[in-house]
């Protein structure tokens, strides 16, 4: 937001920036209760170190398409006509022409919905939705990050670090779950910083496997590894239930391989790394990334087209390449994502060399 502010007012000091609060709720309520207009430098100073948004946000329900054999479909398809006519309305009385959101996939199927029932409702008007990847899962196809992946990242391996100390001393095994709900980017990532013995991601199933899993750690403990540190994705105790922690903390306590080279049984501990991955002041690679995808917002916003780039048409978001930055229409973002974890990929090939290994012969 203050990147985008910043460079609207530096290239047209009269162009008006406008807020709305709690996300699209602030599109469907009362604007003179939901909505900032006439922003200024002091609405976005020193908000640069704060996490989250001063904004608000939230899922709608309204913008759901419900499954045809809902049995309130009738009334949810009503309520979501009428919360699309009234953001389209407040949008064209406010004469708002290009809507930026920062968000994920769910988030942009929302703004989708929203466009085109501005565009239907007030054709000829110019109106389009800009996207900035927002999402600690780090999953939206059109980009290598999204904003809020880096600071989660360094929260999840500061934890582990944490935990090291302790089960270390103890002799422990810790099976640390985080987020994820699709993809295991944070996972995977998060496993190959901290040093984990493994890591089970939602997308490639022998990963979450738990005879490899204690086999892996049977070797483990004969290569005399004081402890272990386990990283489970969320998506995982989605896909294989949700005692899957619980029940491989069990068969590690009682391996019996495990005692019997110990001499006594392998206590595991479950810990959780959920909202808290979420919070706390942004990392530096998360500034600058904003920093940039909002100035490039602000770029399509005023020019149609990024500051040194051929003119660009509909719904996009901007993202990242290495170091470009790049646009991808909405609708190839929405329907390429999640963007997965494959097993032919750099960084699963990675973790299968650092992380613990049932043949490792060192």
């Amino acid at each position: 937001m203050r990147a985008a502010f910043r460079s609207l007012k530096m290239r047209a000091p009269d162009c008006e920036l406008m807020l709305f609060r709690d996300g699209f709720r602030g599109l469907a309520r009362r604007l003179d209760s939901a909505s900032d207009r006439s922003v200024d430098r002091k609405d976005v100073r020193d908000i640069i170190h704060r996490g989250g948004t001063f904004l608000g946000t939230g899922r709608v329900p309204e913008l759901y398409m419900p499954p045809a054999d809902a049995p309130d479909l009738a009334e949810r398809l009503a309520a979501r006509e009428a919360f699309l006519r009234v953001a389209a309305v407040n949008l064209f009385q406010t004469r708002v022409e290009s809507l930026i959101v920062i968000g994920g996939d769910g988030s942009f199927r929302g703004a989708r919905a929203i466009a085109a029932a501005y565009r239907e409702t007030f054709p000829g008007r110019p109106f389009r939705v800009i996207g900035l990847p927002g999402t600690i899962d780090n999953d939206l196809h059109g980009t290598e990050f999204s904003i809020g992946y880096d600071t989660a990242l360094n929260n999840v391996v500061d934890a582990i670090r944490k935990l090291r100390d302790t089960i270390e001393s103890h002799r422990r095994a810790i099976i640390l779950e985080v987020m994820g709900n699709t993809s295991g980017w944070l996972a995977l990532t998060s496993a190959i910083a901290g040093g984990a013995a493994a890591v089970a991601i939602p997308e490639v199933e022998e990963t979450w496997d738990q005879d490899e899993l204690i086999r892996r750690l049977i070797a483990g403990v004969r290569r005399d590894y004081r402890y272990f540190i386990i990283v489970v994705a969320e998506g995982v105790l989605k896909r294989a239930g949700a005692d899957w922690s619980q029940r491989l903390a069990r068969r590690i306590e009682t391996a019996a391989p495990i005692q019997e080279i110990l001499g006594h049984a392998m206590e595991a501990r479950i810990n959780s790394v959920g909202h808290v991955a979420r919070g706390g002041s942004p990392s530096a690679l998360d500034n600058t990334l904003a920093g940039l995808l909002g100035a490039a917002a602000a770029d399509v916003a005023q020019l149609g087209r990024l500051a040194h780039g051929e003119p660009i048409a509909g719904d996009v978001m901007v993202g990242t390449r290495g170091t470009r930055v790049i646009v991808t229409p909405l609708d190839e973002v929405i329907e390429h994502s999640p963007r997965l974890v494959e097993r032919e990929s750099d960084l699963f090939q990675l973790s299968n060399k650092l992380m613990l290994s049932a043949g490792q012969a060192f």
